[in-house]
Formats: C-alpha cells, sequence, structure tokens
C-alpha cells in the first residue's frame, strides 16, 4: 500500500470513557485499489454459494451498472458489484470537529506546554442529536484557557497500574468547572492523563489531544431503514450477479444484526443472486479479528 493513514476513531463512544489507542487504517484510498483489497479479504473468509473465489481482480468496464471485480467461483465467472453502507453527513461534522479541534490546541498551547499526554473529553449540549457545534472566535479561547488552567492546576498519577486502584484518583477524569459563558453549549470538560504503552486516535498534538462528541452520529431505525433501501436503489440497473456491501462505518458498531435483518426484508425484490454483507474495522491488528459477513440471499 503507497499510501497509510490514521483512522480517527471516538473510543469514548465505545467504552464510555476517553481510552485511546493508535492504529493505522488497512484500506487503500484509490477507489479500485480499494475495492479488491476489500474482495480478497471477504474471500479470505466467506464463499459464494458455496464456491471459493479465485483470480479476483477489478473489472476494467464497470460502467453502466457492471461488476466492479471479476472473480472465477468453481470455474465459473463471477462478477461482484461493491457498495459501502455509510451515514452522508458525517464528513461534514468531522471537518467541523476538526477545525474546532486544531483553534482550541492553539488556544491551549498558547498558555501551556505539558511534559506528558492529557486527553481533553468534551460534551455539548448537541451531542448524540446528530447537530453540530459551532464555538469560534474569543469562546474557543475562553475554552481554551480554562482547560489550560486545568492542565496546570492537575497532578497525575505516573503509574498506568493506578488507574485500576480505587484509592488512587491520578488517571482517572478530573472534570473541570464550566465558563458561565460557555454553559449554554457546553455540559462537560474532563482532563485525563494518557497513561504510558497507551497512544490515542483522537486529533492532537505537544501531548494535548481533544475528544469532542457532537461528531458521533446517532443511528436511528428510520435513518438506518433509508440507508438500506437507498443502496438497493442505487443498485438497481446493476448487471452483476452479486452484490458485496461493506460496512466499516462506527456508527453502526453493535447494529450488525438490525442492519442484516433490514437488507434481508429489502432483498426480496433485488435481481442479485447473491448478495453479502461484510463488517470490518478499518484499523490495522483488529482488522482480521473483526471481519463479519452476512449472508443476505444466495442462490446456489
Amino acid at each position: 500500500m503507497a499510501e497509510q493513514m490514521r483512522l480517527e476513531i471516538k473510543m469514548s463512544s465505545m467504552t464510555g470513557t476517553a481510552r485511546p489507542v493508535t492504529l493505522r487504517r488497512v484500506l487503500p484510498k484509490d477507489k479500485q485499489a480499494k475495492e479488491l483489497f476489500i474482495a480478497e479479504q471477504f474471500a479470505r473468509v466467506q464463499t459464494i454459494a458455496g464456491a471459493v473465489l479465485t483470480e479476483i481482480r477489478i473489472n476494467p468496464d464497470d460502467s453502466e451498472g457492471k461488476a466492479d471485480v471479476l472473480a472465477k467461483a468453481n470455474g465459473k465467472l463471477v462478477g461482484v458489484q461493491l457498495t459501502e453502507l455509510k451515514i452522508q453527513h458525517r464528513p461534514a461534522s468531522a471537518d467541523r470537529a476538526r477545525k474546532m479541534t486544531e483553534a482550541l490546541l492553539s488556544a491551549i498551547l498558547n498558555c501551556v506546554q505539558p511534559d506528558y499526554r492529557i486527553m481533553v473529553n468534551i460534551r455539548s449540549s448537541t451531542d448524540y442529536r446528530n447537530e453540530n457545534l459551532k464555538i469560534v472566535g474569543k469562546r474557543i479561547e475562553m475554552l481554551g484557557k480554562t482547560i489550560a488552567s486545568g492542565i496546570e492546576k492537575s497532578s497525575f498519577s505516573p503509574s498506568p497500574a493506578d488507574y485500576f486502584d480505587k484509592t488512587k484518583t491520578g488517571l482517572r477524569p478530573n472534570p473541570l468547572p464550566i465558563p458561565e459563558g460557555l454553559k449554554d453549549v457546553i455540559t462537560g470538560v474532563e482532563l485525563q492523563k494518557i497513561p504510558e504503552g497507551d497512544n490515542t486516535l483522537c486529533h492532537g498534538r505537544n501531548n494535548i489531544f481533544i475528544n469532542f462528541n457532537f461528531d458521533i452520529v446517532v443511528a436511528s431505525d428510520e435513518m438506518d431503514e433509508r440507508l438500506v433501501s437507498q443502496v438497493f436503489e442505487k443498485k438497481e440497473k446493476s448487471v452483476a450477479d452479486t452484490l458485496l456491501i461493506w460496512v466499516c462505518d462506527r456508527d453502526f458498531w453493535g447494529q450488525q444484526e438490525k442492519i442484516y435483518k433490514l437488507f434481508v426484508a429489502y432483498a426480496d425484490k433485488s435481481q442479485f443472486d447473491n448478495i453479502y454483507l461484510f463488517f470490518f474495522i478499518d484499523a490495522e491488528k483488529i482488522f482480521d479479528a473483526n471481519k463479519k459477513v452476512y449472508v443476505v440471499r444466495e442462490r446456489k
């Protein structure tokens, strides 16, 4: 893979705390390279109608609903069309979070330069509501000074083992008071030392890492159903015999069974002979352990 990219996962959305981990993305950036990689990884864990896929390659002509990937299954040519299940408006909230994080980091680092790594977990009134948070100008400066002051006044235990010791609080989140001028949007700010040996997927620099939560998109039954129906609408003119839907968006973690049942319900009128759901996490080290395939339909 020519280019490695880092994955930013909101670990707080998985565990309720900002326990950080650093991993690299496994998906290639180029569209065709990505499709080939996904098809090859899928073939390692799943057959198509009982046949192992071999000679997997990119289709040089994927226009007009033709397959993205070609392969052999028991000597027979198989065409596979790939599509991603994702929430389309995520990039806007992620971009907003990144810009606010950069502005906030500058405000904090103008006041303090810690010699150990700190996670700053920020909660707001827009969290888990699919709404963007907007803090700019003087309010960013106010929040930055509050965090910087909190860092200067905080003491953290040097030992990761203390995290599990109920008599010690050095590694536990340290809540900060919220200035009156921010209480209408900020509901909580916590500082937590990142233990030695841990890394972070949250954006940061100079030992300070920021974890906003407003960019965590909350999926609903209505949203999930609309996304699933849109997949079939988009592919209704496809002439490929197999549809491979891949899912790595963190918004669908823990919802695999529900998503699978929706696809089964909507697959009745689909023209595809074979339909598969391929869930995975786009991060090295945990990619192989988290691959899971659901068979939506197979016609042998």
